[in-house]
Parts: C-alpha cells; sequence; structure tokens
C-alpha cells in the first residue's frame, strides 16, 4: 500500500531531469541532463547506504545470543538473519522500482524514517515473532540504499561513475563486514540490544542529513507501478549480460553469507572463541575491503571478465585454507580465508554493479532492483544453509560447498565469451 500510494504522489514542481537521451530496452525516453552530484552529497549518501545495509548483518555474528535471549531453537537461529535479507529482497523486488516512477527524494526519506522505527521495535521487542516482525520491516525499507545508487549514478559524469560508484560499493560492502565485529564488540559490553540503540541513533542522524542535502529527482517518464512491476521480468529477459552477472554474484553472495553465518558458532565451539575473540577475527577479515578500490579501477578499463574470474578462484581457494585449517586446527588459516573471501566478494560485487548499472537511464531502478533482489534472496538461502548445514554435517560440508559454487563460478566466467556494451566485459 506504501508502495501504491508513493507511485500516485502528485509531481514535484522542483523536480531534477534525469539522464541524457538514450535508447531504452522497452522504449524511448527524452530528458534534461541531471545536476551532479556534490562531494558531500556522496559521502553522505553513501554513509546512509552503507548504514541501510549494515542494518542487515549486525544480527549474523549473534546468532545464538539473540536467538537464546529470545527463547528460539538453536537450529532456527539462522533466521534472525535470513528473515530480514528476505525482507530486503521483498523491498528490492516491490520498493526500488519507484524510483523509475517517483520523486527519489521522497523515497530515500521514506525508507529512512520506516527503518528507524523497525530498529526501535527491534530494541523493544520481548519474543522471537516480534523480533523476527520488525527484522523483516528493517529489511524491506533498507532497500532504500539500492535506490540511493541509481539516484547517485544519474548525477555523475561518465567518466567518473565507475571509479565513484566502486567507491560508494565498497562503502556499503565495508559496512556489511564491520557490522559483523561492531556488534561483537558492543554486545560484549552493553548487550546486543545496545548495538541497535546505537544504529537507531545513526539512522536518525544521516536520515536529517539526507533530507538537508539530497536533491529532488523524478524519473523522466511516469510509468504505472504494477507495469513497472511487470516489466522487470521482461527487462530482466532482454539483458543477457545483466542476467550473467546475476547468476555469479548470487552464488558467491550466497557463499559469503553461508561462510559467516556459520564460522563464529565455529570459532565458539570448535576453537573456545569468545565474543570480542570472534569480533578481532571478523575484524581482520574485513580488511578485504580494500581490494574494492581495485575493483572499480579494473572496471573503468574494462577487465570485468578477468576480475570475476579471480575473484572466484580465489573464493574457491579460501573455502580450501578453511577446510585445511579445520582439520588441523590451525585458525590463523580461518582468518586468511575470511580475508580472502571479504576481499573476492567486494570485487566481484563492484564488477557486477558497474556492469549492471550499464544500461539507459530510465530503466536502471528496476534492472538494479531484479539483480539486487536475486541477490539478497541467494544470501537469505546461505544464511539458513550455513547454519543448517553446519549443526547436520559440520564445517567440512560448510567448506565443500563453497569450495564447489566458487568453481561454478569461476567456469562459468572462464567460458563467457562477451557481448555488444560499452563495458568490455
Amino acid at each position: 500500500m506504501i508502495a501504491l500510494a508513493m507511485a500516485r504522489a502528485p509531481k514535484d514542481r522542483n523536480r531534477a531531469g534525469a539522464g541524457v537521451n538514450q535508447q531504452s530496452m522497452t522504449e524511448v525516453t527524452t530528458s534534461k541532463q541531471d545536476p551532479t552530484a556534490s562531494p558531500m552529497l556522496l559521502v553522505v549518501a553513501g554513509a546512509s547506504a552503507a548504514l541501510f545495509v549494515a542494518n542487515l548483518y549486525y544480527a549474523q555474528p549473534l546468532l545464538t545470543t539473540i536467538a537464546k535471549d529470545l527463547g528460539l531453537a538453536h537450529q532456527f537461529a539462522g533466521s534472525v538473519v535470513s528473515v530480514s535479507q528476505l525482507g530486503y529482497g521483498l523491498g528490492l523486488f516491490l520498493l526500488v522500482p519507484l524510483s523509475d516512477i517517483v520523486e527519489n527524494r521522497r523515497l530515500v526519506l521514506t525508507c529512512s524514517a520506516l527503518t528507524l522505527v523497525g530498529i526501535v521495535g527491534m530494541v523493544l521487542a520481548q519474543s522471537a515473532a516480534a523480533f523476527l516482525c520488525f527484522a523483516l520491516m528493517i529489511g524491506i525499507f533498507s532497500s532504500g540504499a539500492q535506490i540511493l545508487i541509481p539516484y547517485l549514478s544519474h548525477m555523475i559524469p561518465d567518466e567518473r561513475r565507475g571509479r565513484a560508484l566502486g567507491g560508494i560499493m565498497a562503502g556499503i560492502l565495508t559496512s556489511v563486514m564491520l557490522a559483523r565485529p561492531f556488534a561483537l564488540f558492543i554486545a560484549a559490553e552493553w548487550g546486543w540490544r545496545s548495538v541497535y540503540i546505537l544504529s537507531a541513533a545513526a539512522t536518525a542522524s544521516l536520515g536529517l542529513a539526507l533530507w538537508q542535502m539530497m536533491l529532488p529527482r523524478r524519473p523522466p517518464e511516469r510509468i504505472g507501478y504494477w507495469r513497472a512491476i511487470r516489466s522487470m521480468f521482461r527487462l530482466f529477459a532482454s539483458a543477457a549480460h545483466v542476467r550473467r552477472r546475476t547468476i555469479y554474484q548470487a552464488v558467491l553472495f550466497g557463499c559469503f553469507t553461508m561462510f559467516w553465518a556459520a564460522m563464529p558458532i565455529l570459532l565458539e565451539e570448535h576453537f573456545g572463541f569468545g565474543m570480542r575473540e570472534v569480533g578481532l577475527f571478523a575484524l581482520v577479515g574485513a580488511g578485504g575491503v580494500l581490494a574494492a578500490p581495485l575493483a572499480g579501477r579494473l572496471a573503468d578499463r574494462g577487465a570485468v571478465r578477468t576480475g570475476t574470474v579471480i575473484a572466484s578462484l580465489f573464493v574457491a581457494g579460501a573455502f580450501i585454507c578453511s577446510f585445511l585449517s579445520y582439520h588441523w586446527a590451525a585458525p590463523i588459516g580461518l582468518v586468511l580465508a575470511s580475508f580472502v573471501i571479504d576481499g573476492s566478494i567486494q570485487v566481484s560485487q563492484v564488477l557486477s554493479r558497474i556492469v549492471v548499472l550499464d544500461v539507459p537511464a530510465d530503466v536502471r531502478g528496476r534492472i538494479n532492483a531484479s539483480y539486487m533482489t536475486s541477490i539478497f534472496l541467494s544470501g537469505a538461502v546461505g544464511s539458513v544453509l550455513g547454519v543448517s548445514v553446519y549443526y547436520g554435517a559440520g564445517w567440512s560440508a560448510v567448506a565443500l560447498i563453497g569450495m564447489g559454487s566458487g568453481l561454478l563460478v569461476f567456469l562459468a566466467a572462464l567460458a563467457e565469451r562477451g557481448h555488444h556494451g560499452a563495458i568490455t566485459r
């Protein structure tokens, strides 16, 4: 209902035009040139997008703690994260297409406000059912991050878009990786609810900053909401490069969430780590974010396929390393594996997003929504799979699934022959 109401909202008199004249996959749109985003707007919007996504991952290393506090059985602990990721997928599918229909500033601010409501509700939740409902709400409206990215892409000149978006997406993935050690350190001192209290304060502050700084931007052509939803399937089917990148990244992101859903449990049960030690482990793994700026430069040079081949091979190798380290009782090998997995997923995600956003401006929001919906649904499956496979068959099974998945993407990317497009893929 919120989506339909916003789709029918009246026009903003101060709208900004969108993009240059391009041939859409489905239609031709003529529009004015968007204003160029200021450096400060890029920083604030990038930080806001990062915080939106970080809200989905604070619970990941705290699964057993939250489940125990709320009376949730340990075999269902993975649902604490997967429900928010499922909500994120729903938001991507149902809300993000609105970025091609309604004024973007209003849409982002609405998502920010409702995310804040969900966080406060999670802090106050006293039962597993209430917590999961608010987690679903946070997931749905945190999809505002994926409205901000296309919004910014309209306001960045073509020659700087790859590097600028690479930096923003690096910030988002950095927040995903730092969310884990941040949550562990804060929870070890003041309890898991304090993590969300701090998140609520940050969300409110950045929401106010966006309200002050975001420029209105209305899409060049108004189309109906349900027409936009239906068109997502047609657009996705007509863009072979988007389908290919979606499959690659969905598989690798599923490996990523599977690894990090099971790893804290392994470190606690097999190596006797406490919250602080697991937090330090996650902090070292987050060093993989250093690879993201390299990915942006690779994309600007047209080396997307090469970067994907290397990243997927490294993911497979990292899972092999974790398998051996587990059997040799060598936690240093697990640290190395986490660093490599985080860095490889960074590279693959940045490369994939730049390719996916290389479409006509009037369909960019819907293409982005299709892509990200698939990615986060895969992530939700990976979170549940990681915990259930670990408890059912041990870390060896988790590592073998991750290795096989990484090798599948490696072979598919290696066999890729390329296609027509602005970027050499």
